[in-house]
């Protein structure tokens, strides 16, 4: 089954409200903190965790979407693909999990907003401690953040899982979808932080980012129900879990994706910093140097 090109700029709009995202929470949580580290590594902590654990799960259970799984060995390293896989569904998960973070993100959004008012329903109950009091505020945003991201992080498995139909356009499909995603965040950074909350406020930034959400879902719904034949019934795919396993060297590779991982918000975090010192706005240096960073990892994908 052909698959549309509109899909490829429905996945750089995904990116694109992804970050803008991001640069707002980071603003109201500097906001309810009055500390930039503070802000900056909660927002970048929940996000990467959520993007992992979004991608981690939903990238396995995609996988044996209807009973069926791409077997993956080390004499087929690619997988191995067939048409006959129910790809075109998946495009249909991918247009609700929009929707759902069109609604989720909206009531986030205002919760972080009133941050410091509903944390104050708690402080009764905590220690006049600085540094209990940080961690309750820390592990709470974290929680509200997590979440959505997860979603975000869906996203990449189920579209790839949409056009990657044979082990031979693995790798150049997948180094592109990522690429045009990560496009989409690095635009979304740079219109965010230098643009939108300048000019129309967090809350509107937040509203627009949403909207672009649900005409994101609505569009893969719609493009998904085009896809089908007049014979087709849809049928909510059944997702199961399989246990993963390392062998070997593998385990060196985790690790040494985790010491990337490690070292590369480190670096994002650290620069914030310093950039803070020339730029005197949290969100300027961090739409700056996020911008930046995804820039690259856009040309290196």
């Amino acid at each position: 089954m052909k698959r549309s090109p509109i899909v490829y700029f429905l996945f750089l709009f995904s990116g694109i409200t992804a970050l803008i995202y991001e640069v707002v929470w980071t603003r109201m949580l500097t906001l309810a903190f009055g500390h930039t580290v503070f802000s900056v590594s909660i927002v970048l902590a929940s996000f990467m965790a959520g993007l992992g654990l979004g991608s981690y799960f939903f990238g396995h259970a995609i996988n044996h979407m209807g009973g069926k799984k791409i077997q993956l060995d080390d004499s087929n390293l690619s997988g191995d693909f067939s048409e006959d896989l129910e790809t075109p569904s998946t495009l249909l998960i991918y247009g609700w999990i929009e929707i759902a973070l069109f609604l989720l993100c909206l009531i986030v959004s205002l919760i972080l907003f009133k941050f410091s008012v509903i944390y104050s329903w708690f402080s009764f109950f905590i220690p006049e401690s600085t540094v209990v009091q940080n961690i309750f505020k820390s592990f709470l945003a974290f929680i509200l953040m997590v979440v959505p991201a997860s979603l975000m992080g869906a996203t990449l498995p189920i579209i790839t899982k949409y056009y990657i139909t044979d082990n031979i356009r693995l790798n150049s499909r997948l180094g592109l979808l990522y690429g045009i995603n990560t496009i989409g965040a690095a635009v979304g950074c740079l219109l965010a932080g230098f643009f939108l909350i300048a000019n129309f406020g967090v809350l509107q930034t937040v509203l627009t980012a949403s909207l672009l959400n649900l005409f994101i879902g609505i569009s893969a719904i719609r493009i998904y129900q085009e896809s089908l034949e007049n014979s087709q019934i849809f049928r909510f795919p059944r997702f199961t879990m399989s246990k993963i396993s390392w062998k070997g060297d593998q385990w060196l590779w985790v690790f040494v994706s985790f010491i990337c991982g490690f070292t590369a918000l480190a670096y994002e975090i650290l620069w914030t910093r310093l950039l803070v010192f020339s730029t005197s706005s949290t969100v300027y240096s961090f739409s700056m140097m996020l911008g930046v960073f995804l820039i690259g990892i856009a040309l290196g994908s």
